[in-house]
């Protein structure tokens, strides 16, 4: 019998994502493997996601992969938020599973950590400053402009 993955290497068995949102998102395909299911991957997500809303609780996304003979294929998989992720791995109803939930939990305390909390918030900061100072950029020729109407004397 294999032995029960460890809570220290669970962490390296799923790729955590940052969605646009800032929400952490969870490859289907990856909590699909890590459970060890016997069922195909399509009708395992079916019968998994049925009762979650797309673009709320999951969205489909387009993974590549290389086969046998080295030519790349496109996968279908799910992007799941946390929550749904906890969902599913319960659901599984195995220790594995349980596992992965208590994971899943402690994933979501660190990123709701304040100092995580705060890392955001600078990311966003920055990326609004980043894109304020861009548009400034662009719209100097037109301030210039602007201006130079607003100064003219006609009659």
């Amino acid at each position: 019998m294999q032995a029960l993955q460890t809570k220290s290497n669970i962490g390296e068995m799923f790729n955590i994502q940052e969605k646009e949102n800032g929400e952490i998102a969870i490859s289907a395909r990856e909590l699909y493997k890590a459970l060890e299911v016997k069922k195909r991957f399509s009708a395992w997500a079916e019968i998994n996601l049925k009762h979650f809303k797309e673009n709320r609780d999951f969205t489909s996304v387009l993974t590549s992969t290389v086969v046998n003979n080295g030519a790349v294929r496109q996968l279908e998989d799910y992007a799941l938020t946390l929550d749904v992720a906890k969902h599913v791995a319960m659901m599984s109803g195995t220790e594995k599973g349980f596992d992965f939930r208590e994971y899943f939990i402690q994933v979501e305390k660190a990123w709701n950590s304040p100092e995580m909390i705060m890392q955001r918030a600078l990311k966003i900061a920055n990326n609004t400053i980043n894109q304020l100072e861009t548009k400034i950029e662009r719209d100097k020729p037109k301030i210039v402009f602007a201006d130079a109407v607003a100064t003219t004397k006609t009659s």
